[in-house]
């Protein structure tokens, strides 16, 4: 086995589990007891950033949707994550809210947590192929 092999599949493992405790905190901690409320988008913001790539000047785009909702008689506005192609002001959108701390909020990441803990998986298997010892032919 290549030692080279082996520091670079050491350290694909080890991302890959940082990647994976990342995602399972995500999944089920960092959202674990919030709760759904509706809100209606009040603003979309494009916010634009240039980039160089080989010389070429481009500019890309992000969008921001800021949101309006109501939890025990008090309203609540501030910027979430729960934009996606083709919403506009005025819709309804589900976010999430912390009980604890309504001003706290996200958007519908059920989906984030499995992705971050996949990608911390296809790095821990990468890595661990990368410690298997190759057949040598004379």
């Amino acid at each position: 086995m290549n030692s080279k092999n082996t520091v670079m599949g050491i350290l694909f493992i080890v991302v890959g589990l940082t990647f994976a405790g990342l995602g399972i905190w995500v999944q089920f901690v960092r959202n674990l007891g919030y709760v759904p409320v509706e809100a209606e988008i009040t603003k979309i913001e494009k916010l634009s950033n240039p980039t160089h790539n080989g010389g070429k000047h481009r500019t890309s785009a992000n969008y921001v949707a800021y949101v309006q909702y109501e939890v025990d008689g008090k309203t609540y506005v501030g910027p979430s994550d729960v934009w996606e192609s083709g919403m506009s002001t005025g819709q309804t959108v589900t976010i999430f809210y912390n009980p604890n701390n309504p001003a706290e909020m996200g958007g519908d990441a059920r989906w984030l947590g499995w992705f971050i803990i996949g990608i911390g998986g296809i790095a821990v298997l990468a890595g661990g192929a990368m410690m298997i010892p190759s057949k040598t032919h004379y």
